[in-house]
């Protein structure tokens, strides 16, 4: 039987070739340190430069500089070039994309400097199996399609630079293998105990999801999750190359011929080439309308013409109030000016004490919500009410005149009904219950 050590040697060779420049990104923990001693076992035969570069989130205290002392400490014994990296941590970043994302964000930016200054073409993580069933799952949670839940490649183009690319040669091997190999040649690591923190939603996932499917559905769930993924990475891969294909050629198929997968690669690929994020209410609502503008943001509104082509205009201070606009309500108060009113807004984790305004359950919103105007045939269900009504109705039995209900302003999850109307109580689909973990503040006052 080939051994552990030797397998690992394979995947990597077949990844790099042979005199690259690699920067080796290592935490100092299993997945990590397990990927330096196995990079390095092959490195000199294959004429290598390895690199390791540690970033310290300066977040665990003496946890996190032991981390880094054990990283050092292992690339000196071993002779092999180190770099360790400190965040100096930016407030005005962690309260507007959080700690988690800004951590991220600062450990990508020293990677790819690093690698940049080191002349490094590769980048190395120690992603393995597990994280793959998780990243599945986690994605599965957020509505992801095919590219998402597609997972993560054994290479790809860094994280906003398409000159370096993102090897990942532990992708076949679980977590366990990661132990043994460790165990087999005596390979030091540290244990990070903010895994262990049910805050953070991967953590969730791997200390209860898993083990809790494991327990009551099969017992080797990772294998058909992780067979699922690599099937539909192949379909999505395929719909996307026949979207580009389509793309590039003159058109003798209709838009409105090709199937609705091809359809949403079709958008998708023409609003990254336009650099506007390719979020899926954006694309299933270019798939519906055609000729039909609507705003994204304040500044710029999209359309679809009848061929499948995607344009792009600005909005002027001379333009009407547009049909609609999504918003994105964070973790901070933040204004949004629509038709006539102002709503303020926020998510919090404290409830509302004394707030002079309305309180909805976030997790129970879209991470997007979208302010437009009254259409015939909306329903709505207002808190206290056992079942939706049309909003029609509602106007009609508050004596809300003709003319003024196509003025008041909506606030829909994506894709679904209101769950406020300007003048009308709040919704029912996000009320606040005794479950409620996150709360959303909402003001509402005249422009």
């Amino acid at each position: 039987m080939v051994k552990l050590l030797e397998q690992v040697e394979t995947e990597a060779t077949a990844l790099f070739p042979k005199q690259s420049s690699i920067l080796v990104a290592v935490s100092g923990g299993l997945d990590s340190m397990a990927l330096l001693f196995a990079l390095n076992q092959v490195a000199s035969k294959n004429r290598w430069q390895l690199t390791v570069a540690h970033f310290n989130h300066e977040l665990r205290g003496h946890a996190s500089n032991a981390d880094q002392r054990l990283v050092e400490s292992f690339a000196e014994q071993h002779k092999i070039n180190h770099i360790s990296g400190a965040w100096s941590k930016d407030s005005k970043a962690i309260k507007e994309h959080g700690l988690e994302m800004s951590a991220r964000e600062a450990r990508y930016d020293f990677l790819k400097k690093e690698a940049q200054i080191h002349q490094c073409k590769y980048i190395a993580t120690a992603h393995h199996a597990g994280d793959q069933v998780e990243t599945f799952l986690w994605r599965l949670m957020r509505g992801a399609g095919g590219k998402g839940l597609g997972g993560m490649h054994r290479v790809s183009d860094f994280y906003k630079e398409s000159e370096i690319m993102l090897a990942r040669p532990l992708l076949k091997f679980s977590k366990q293998d990661l132990y043994q190999l460790a165990e087999d040649h005596a390979i030091p690591f540290h244990e990070d105990e903010s895994n262990n923190d049910l805050k953070h939603l991967r953590n969730n996932i791997r200390k209860r999801l898993l083990p809790y499917l494991k327990r009551h559905f099969h017992a080797e769930i990772e294998s058909p999750i992780l067979q699922s993924q690599s099937l539909i990475f192949d379909e999505s891969d395929f719909a996307s190359q026949a979207a580009l294909t389509w793309i590039d050629s003159e058109k003798c198929t209709p838009f409105k011929r090709l199937h609705v997968a091809v359809q949403r690669w079709v958008i998708w690929h023409q609003l990254i080439d336009l650099a506007i994020v390719p979020k899926h209410y954006l694309i299933e609502r270019l798939c519906e309308s055609i000729e039909r503008p609507f705003s994204i943001d304040k500044n710029r509104r999209l359309h679809r013409t009848a061929d499948g082509i995607i344009h792009v205009s600005r909005i002027t201070n001379s333009d009407h109030c547009p049909d609609e606009t999504p918003i994105n309500p964070k973790n901070h108060w933040e204004e949004y000016r629509f038709a006539n009113i102002r709503i303020q807004c926020c998510i919090s984790k404290e409830p509302s004490r004394n707030f002079c305004g309305e309180t909805f359950d976030a997790d129970r919103l879209s991470e997007e919500i979208t302010l437009r105007h009254w259409q015939p045939g909306d329903r709505f269900q207002p808190i206290g009410t056992e079942q939706p009504s049309k909003l029609q109705d509602l106007f009609t039995n508050a004596k809300v005149s003709a003319a003024e209900k196509r003025t008041r302003v909506l606030a829909c999850n994506v894709g679904c009904m209101p769950f406020w109307v300007q003048g009308l109580r709040i919704g029912d689909l996000a009320k606040i219950t005794p479950k409620t973990k996150r709360f959303m503040k909402w003001r509402c006052q005249s422009a």
